[in-house]
């Protein structure tokens, strides 16, 4: 079953509300802090190209086992080429890529060990792994983990790592980053709901980390 068959289409719309555009901002932010140059970018699992589209790569390829989302993404971000494959066998030779890219895609996948392990095999010496994830311990995935039980799409499907996780798999990361650590139900203004949020101690909604 595809929990993305039938929210293809709108997926981003989130994005749109004020506090949607806030999130998405502020996790650009982080994004953009860790990501290294190079001159090809590979997205695994890269749902309707929210991303492709505002990352300056040259060369940009997104793989999209969902055929609803690839038909979006190839729409939405014609400059990328599109391959639809999964995370745990990306068709790619050993060392095609300087950036490997995986933002929340880790939580929809079956196997996380086999698709970090293709993911580190289609990188270049030298190349970084950035992964994103919705941490395991934030206001955020407490909130999905609910929508889960009540049988909301995509999140009957999902499972969430913690940063700690992530660092059992790979070891200790290169550089770090985190973003929105205010609570699904913030009211504006959302950068003071934001530093509440820290000040609380939430663990942010995500977390990244670059790995060599």
């Amino acid at each position: 079953m595809d929990p993305f068959a039938s929210l293809a289409e709108v997926y981003e719309a989130w994005y749109e509300t004020p506090l949607g555009a806030y999130v998405i901002a502020e996790e650009e932010r982080a994004l953009k802090g860790l990501l290294p140059p190079g001159e090809s970018l590979l997205e695994v699992g890269a749902g309707t190209g929210y991303w492709l589209r505002r990352l300056p790569y040259p060369q940009k390829v997104g793989v999209e086992p969902s055929e609803a989302m690839l038909a979006v993404g190839r729409k939405r971000a014609p400059e990328a080429t599109w391959v639809r494959a999964w995370g745990e066998a990306l068709p790619f030779p050993d060392g095609s890529f300087d950036v490997v890219l995986l933002f929340t895609a880790l939580e929809f996948v079956e196997d996380v060990g086999r698709v970090l392990l293709e993911a580190r095999r289609v990188l270049r010496p030298g190349g970084a792994l950035v992964v994103g994830v919705l941490e395991a311990l934030s206001p955020w995935a407490a909130l999905y983990r609910r929508l889960g039980e009540r049988g909301v799409l995509p999140w009957t499907q999902a499972r969430f790592l913690a940063r700690e996780d992530l660092k059992a798999l790979l070891g200790p990361p290169e550089a770090e980053g985190e973003a929105v650590f205010l609570a699904p139900e913030a009211k504006p203004p959302y950068e003071e709901a934001d530093l509440a949020g820290r000040r609380a101690g939430n663990r942010p909604a995500l977390y990244l980390g670059r790995w060599r």
